[in-house]
């Protein structure tokens, strides 16, 4: 037997079965409602299992219109800052007067991350930072519990506008927070892709065996490698699909095709 010739009839068999997947999902890309069907989601299911990869949720089925959002960064002001956590007993840390961070001591009690949850929470509210943010995700590990909140504009998650709160064992606490405020929404709007298609696009960038936890829509602005955002006075967020799988990694596809 030709082995070489019986690989490439494989690779070619492979492919052909994906193409085949791939249009039965897309089928009928006028009609969004079609891309949220049984056979829809079962045929998205078997694509994945042949990446090795997991879908444990029902996607999300809203595709509303969208545009981009200005955000300008909120600054702080190192007197005021030093005012407000002065019962705190910290150092006080901003950096481009926008990245604050204050570091401190914490006792948690218990090392578990439902209770740097309640405690970043009680934090929150402490200090008056609850405006317009939620929960992102909370992780633990032998070395420290990081909890992230997000910022919110219009019921959807500002992902580059956060807090971080981070324990560690020995007590020692960490605060940040990078705010941004929107400004301006876009008036020219598009209907963005459907969840299937970003999991589709987002499968190619993960690894064997991640599980797929949750898909939401929202917003994202990353910035330049060369563009801080101590000298960034503006910027603009784009509409993005966020996708979580099961080890806390998280992959954006932009939602609109311009």
């Amino acid at each position: 037997m030709d082995w070489g010739k019986a690989k490439i009839y494989l690779i070619i068999a492979f492919v052909i079965t994906n193409i085949i997947l791939l249009i039965s999902i897309f089928s009928d890309v006028n009609n969004k409602n079609s891309y949220f069907t049984k056979e829809s989601y079962q045929s998205l299911n078997e694509f994945l299992l042949q990446k090795n990869l997991n879908l444990h949720i029902e996607l999300p089925k809203e595709t509303p219109r969208m545009g981009t959002v200005k955000v300008e960064y909120q600054s702080f002001d190192s007197s005021d800052v030093k005012d407000k956590f002065s019962d705190f007993g910290t150092s006080v840390d901003i950096l481009g007067d926008k990245n604050l961070t204050v570091s401190g001591t914490r006792k948690l009690g218990s090392f578990y991350k439902d209770k740097a949850i309640s405690d970043s929470n009680l934090f929150i509210e402490n200090y008056g930072l609850k405006d317009n943010f939620t929960l992102k995700y909370a992780a633990v590990n032998e070395e420290n519990i990081v909890v992230i909140y997000n910022s919110v504009y219009k019921n959807r998650f500002l992902e580059d506008s956060y807090m971080k709160f981070t324990y560690l064992p020995n007590g020692d606490f960490i605060f940040e927070m990078l705010k941004m405020k929107p400004v301006e929404e876009s008036k020219n709007k598009k209907t963005v892709m459907t969840s299937v298609e970003a999991v589709m696009r987002a499968s190619s960038k993960m690894q064997e065996n991640e599980t797929i936890v949750e898909v939401k829509l929202g917003y994202n602005y990353t910035q330049s490698q060369n563009l801080s955002a101590a000298k960034t006075k503006t910027a603009t967020a784009f509409p993005c699909w966020r996708i979580k799988t099961d080890n806390n990694k998280y992959y954006y596809i932009e939602a609109l095709e311009f």
